[in-house]
């Protein structure tokens, strides 16, 4: 009969594509996810049109409000608007977990900071939910201040070179932030598997054996219309 073969043709074709889509979904399970890091200047963040948080009252301002050309003029430009926004420091970790983990702002401060907001964070959570970016800006605002012509100068700059030089600085960082490195490079390619369960394959089986019930169903109707003709 015409219709069993349709019926057959349908079924098959069914079949097909729940094999071919369940195919992809166990190719998924091994996928391999690429981590975005999409900002890495601050052209990139104006760019796509995200906030940026910045300490109030520190000395960072009057690099902004001075500039005259580049990139931070265009930043100068914003201050007032809706786009920069200021925090106190001890906001900046609730910041951290909130508007800049949701992906609408970015944190715009000296990186000694964010080596010790990080690594708390890390602490915390077990994770790497932020990266700096490869972009600098702003030279470090921490020194030794002596008179000019000092001949101490000459002194404190061999001893802050034999600290940094010999590791001291990144022990004392290491020792303060046990985690102060884990973040450093955070991973861009991750590979990710998944445990192969009855969940994931489920509609396979369920469509194989509404096919099995079906055949079993036209096989019984065939036979009871074979005998009863038969009768006759």
């Amino acid at each position: 009969w015409w219709w069993e073969r349709v019926a057959l043709g349908v079924w098959m074709m069914i079949m097909v594509v729940m094999t071919q889509s369940y195919t992809g979904n166990l190719m998924s399970l091994l996928a391999i996810r690429h981590i975005d890091h999409p900002h890495q200047s601050l052209e990139d963040v104006l760019d796509h049109g995200m906030k940026i948080i910045i300490v109030e009252n520190t000395n960072l301002l009057p690099y902004f409000q001075l500039a005259e050309s580049g990139i931070f003029q265009e930043i100068g430009d914003l201050l007032g608007t809706d786009q920069v926004v200021f925090k106190k420091v001890f906001e900046l970790p609730s910041s951290m977990r909130s508007i800049v983990l949701d992906g609408t702002h970015v944190l715009f401060d000296a990186d000694f900071n964010f080596k010790q907001m990080i690594p708390t964070e890390f602490s915390l959570t077990g994770r790497c939910d932020f990266y700096l970016s490869f972009s600098t800006y702003m030279p470090t605002p921490i020194a030794m201040v002596t008179r000019k012509n000092s001949l101490l100068v000459p002194g404190l700059n061999k001893v802050a070179e034999v600290l940094v030089e010999s590791g001291m600085y990144r022990y004392w960082l290491f020792t303060s932030q046990p985690n102060s490195t884990t973040c450093n490079n955070p991973p861009k390619i991750i590979s990710v598997s998944t445990v192969l369960a009855l969940s994931n394959v489920w509609g396979m089986f369920a469509v194989l054996g509404g096919g099995f019930l079906v055949s079993m169903i036209v096989l019984v109707l065939e036979n009871v219309v074979a005998v009863g003709r038969c009768g006759r």
